[in-house]
């Protein structure tokens, strides 16, 4: 199982009311369980609308649970004082994250987090290339 976290990842976060789910973009750096990184998400105060807003996230990793809190940037993020805490759990194949979000006191909802399945790397892909050239190892 993958568990490292580091890459670009699509995510969509659902309202515990009848606001829209909101889709976001993450950038994430697994350091040895410890995580940072950015997100992405659609400003719904923004006039005109279509504006994006940052955030930093800061968290860890252990085993398959993820937790990480989201700090929305000062400077474009009028609408967005509030810490975000999130808890998932790391799917088998290390291409999902999904669980809650909470603003504590305030209202949660539950999130989903997706990234591509890994290719293997090309000297993996050579390697394997060569060993069914050569056929099976003697016994």
């Amino acid at each position: 199982m993958n568990r490292d976290l580091t890459g670009k990842w699509s995510g969509i976060f659902n309202y515990p009311h009848t606001n829209p789910p909101t889709a976001f973009e993450a950038d994430i750096a697994d350091l040895g369980g410890s995580i940072v990184g950015t997100i992405h998400e659609p400003d719904l105060y923004s006039v005109p609308p279509g504006a994006l807003i940052a955030a930093a996230i800061d968290g860890h990793r252990d085993g398959a649970r993820v937790t990480f809190s989201k700090f929305y940037d000062d400077s474009d993020s009028e609408g967005y004082g509030d810490m975000v805490v999130y808890a998932g759990v790391l799917s088998d194949d290390g291409c999902e994250i999904s669980g809650r979000w909470d603003i504590p006191g305030m209202w949660s909802g539950s999130f989903l987090m997706i990234r591509p399945v890994h290719a293997p790397v090309a000297a993996d892909a050579q390697a394997e290339a060569e060993a069914a050239k050569d056929g099976p190892l003697p016994r």
